[in-house]
């Protein structure tokens, strides 16, 4: 399946994405909500909602989008949630914003006796307020990324974090991961980390303060692709080429970087593993076929370092591009 690569929407034109509200009772069909934390200039959740909606077409379901319009929508994606319940929607497959501020709305799911599949990203509830988690070990995926750091720092230099957005459980594994990562390395030191908010705009602004507080450093991790890019274009402005970027996601723009030579290698998690197994367990749960309390509360669906020599077989076989 290749990766739907439009430009992503933007502004209050990406609530469009949702389909028109209807009760999901009076419908044959199983009516399944998709909340990605927002398709807007995030190239990874789009590819997510799109899986959604062909493994929602091969099962025979309603797959229903719906987005919110930025990292920082909490509330938005706390209303969307609100609104899926009260039409006692068959199941939500949620990539919360914030692991607090989405609890209430998951419990309040439960009540509603609606399973919800949490995406990317946990929510601090009692675990059964959910079937499960599917997503990437985050925390060990940015340990990975923070061993290959050093290893092409032959373990002695000066290192960086481009963190995700504060809040978000995803943001904090990735943290976790690389700093405790870094620590077993006594000759690499880890001078700045800082957030870039997800965004190629953010991590252009964190890059820069990065790099001007510590003009000597070695390398950069971005918790995310899209921030990889703007940490990529900093360093590019400025002359800085010698510093090694690290991305995270293995979307179509972190492999560019990694073919253009501008990042040494790319931590990339599974869209379509975490879309099509969440889809895949709602409805099995919503037609009666298993029951929640037969699925695993956490299934990690897998994670793959790139880099100059496997990058091409990649984006061929998983991203459905070819080499160039």
């Amino acid at each position: 399946m290749e990766v739907d690569r439009r430009t992503l929407l933007t502004g209050v034109a990406a609530m469009a994405m949702t389909v028109a509200a209807r009760p999901a009772l009076a419908q044959d069909r199983l009516v399944i909500g998709v909340l990605p934390k927002t398709v807007i200039n995030d190239i990874f959740m789009n590819n997510i909602a799109e899986f959604a909606k062909a493994k929602g077409a091969e099962l025979d379901v309603d797959i229903e989008i719906h987005s919110v319009s930025g990292h920082g929508a909490i509330e938005e994606q706390v209303s969307a949630m609100e609104a899926l319940i009260s039409r006692k929607v068959n199941g939500i497959a949620l990539a919360a914003l914030d692991s607090k501020g989405l609890a209430p709305v998951v419990k309040r799911a439960a009540e509603a006796g609606i399973p919800v599949m949490l995406i990317d990203s946990g929510v601090e509830t009692d675990p059964a307020n959910y079937v499960s988690y599917v997503g990437t070990d985050n925390v060990r995926a940015a340990g990975l990324a923070a061993d290959y750091a050093a290893s092409l720092l032959s373990y002695k230099g000066k290192v960086a974090q481009l963190e995700g957005e504060p809040g978000s459980e995803a943001a904090a594994h990735r943290k976790q991961g690389f700093h405790e990562g870094i620590a077993k390395y006594p000759e690499l030191e880890l001078v700045s980390s800082i957030t870039g908010h997800w965004t190629t705009p953010g991590a252009v602004e964190a890059t820069e303060a990065i790099v001007t507080a510590n003009p000597d450093i070695n390398l950069i991790f971005a918790s995310s692709d899209l921030m990889a890019v703007g940490a990529a274009e900093v360093l590019r402005r400025r002359d800085m080429n010698h510093v090694i970027v690290i991305g995270f996601d293995g979307i179509p723009e972190g492999t560019d970087l990694i073919k253009e030579l501008r990042a040494a290698g790319d931590v990339a998690q599974s869209a379509r593993g975490m879309a099509e197994i969440s889809v895949e367990t709602l409805v099995q749960v919503a037609r009666g076929e298993k029951a929640a309390a037969d699925f695993p509360k956490s299934v990690d669906s897998g994670m793959q370092l790139l880099h100059s020599w496997n990058v091409d077989a990649y984006r061929r076989d998983i991203l459905g591009l070819d080499g160039n």
